[in-house]
């Protein structure tokens, strides 16, 4: 079977767990005999129009979605305008679909690609499933942030949650890994029309995977991008607390972020707080067998963290937010705290040191 796979970013312009689940799909999808490629976006590259890249069969289609953080707030929201309504890619997505003619194309985050995506492949009556990654079908920016859950009830995110849903109708299958997120679209009318299944990540080691780690943990670790909603800095400013000489905390880049510099500075005062990175995702393994517990500060409301999956594979235990999909992933050496809360983190600290 020949399938296609589209994401908004992939390979060299990955930034985070979405995109290494896409890769891990893509890799399960060419073991078990299929054909795939995969559709995605990169920055405009002056002077080279190639769209396949000679690892993978990727076509790349010129966006500015990867550069977005940079600009100004009113450019971004007119740029979301148009990624809603973008028929030129629309154009470039059909030809692609035409000359490859797959039984099968499975999407995940499509900002970026554009929203029309889907009345393309219902027009070319190609199967399609779609795979929930965050709420970026219900806000444009993706993210629900504790204490501005409004933000997705307000008017502009209803007129908004009208487009996307009217556009994206009701794919053949919905595929979630948390319950949490699904039902975050069900309440708001998306997907009706369609079969629907609540399934985790499939992540490597998983099957295999050793007892967790007994004793107490000494060495910390944190993996992700430096973004203050990820919890960095309640995270940094919480271990700074926390008397021991003999605990650690790394933090191992994945996907660089705009706070990189600042974390940096916070972190200098702590000489038991290194930050590494930009690591690939082979050097965070290495990392993972260094450490004890893995730590998921998230402010953001996440669907089903692909570090904690990561994590368990290793026979890492965990400490992480309250929050979204993350409770139906805790197993029970983990821990989990109060979203935003200092205390109750250092608390957990404690208790998983000692």
């Amino acid at each position: 079977m020949k399938i296609g796979l589209m994401h908004n970013l992939y390979g060299e312009y990955s930034r985070g767990g979405a995109e290494t689940a896409v890769k891990l799909m893509a890799d399960d999808f060419r073991k078990s005999g299929h054909q795939v490629f995969l559709i995605a976006t990169r920055p405009k590259i002056a002077g080279n129009d190639e769209a396949k890249t000679t690892a993978e069969k990727i076509y790349y289609i010129d966006s500015e979605f990867y550069n977005l953080n940079k600009h100004s707030r009113c450019y971004r929201a007119s740029w979301h305008i148009g990624d809603i309504f973008s028929f030129g890619k629309a154009r470039q997505i059909k030809t692609i679909l035409e000359s490859e003619k797959p039984d099968l194309v499975v999407t995940h985050n499509l900002m970026g690609l554009g929203f029309m995506t889907p009345v393309v492949l219902k027009k070319l009556l190609v199967r399609h499933e779609h795979f929930l990654h965050d709420i970026q079908l219900l806000h444009p920016s993706g993210l629900m942030i504790f204490g501005q859950e409004e933000k997705i009830n307000n008017f502009g995110a209803k007129v908004y949650q009208a487009l996307t849903r009217l556009l994206f109708s009701s794919p053949d299958k919905i595929i979630s890994p948390s319950d949490w997120l699904l039902e975050m679209h069900k309440q708001r009318g998306f997907f009706k029309d369609s079969k629907q299944e609540v399934r985790p990540f499939i992540w490597p080691g998983m099957e295999t995977a050793s007892q967790t780690k007994n004793g107490p943990a000494k060495n910390f670790l944190f993996i992700g991008q430096i973004e203050e909603q990820k919890g960095i800095f309640l995270l940094i400013n919480a271990f700074k607390k926390i008397n021991g000489p003999e605990l650690t905390l790394t933090i191992a880049i994945r996907g660089g972020g705009s706070s990189l510099e600042k974390a940096r500075t916070e972190a200098k005062a702590d000489a038991r707080i290194k930050i590494l990175g930009p690591l690939s995702y082979e050097e965070t393994e290495k990392i993972k067998k260094e450490s004890d517990c893995l730590i998921v500060p998230s402010l953001c409301y996440e669907n089903s963290p692909t570090t904690i999956y990561g994590a368990h594979a290793a026979g890492l235990p965990v400490i992480a937010s309250r929050l979204g999909g993350i409770p139906e992933l805790i197993e029970k050496d983990d821990l989990l705290f109060a979203p935003g809360n200092e205390n109750d983190l250092i608390g957990k600290i404690l208790l998983m040191a000692n």
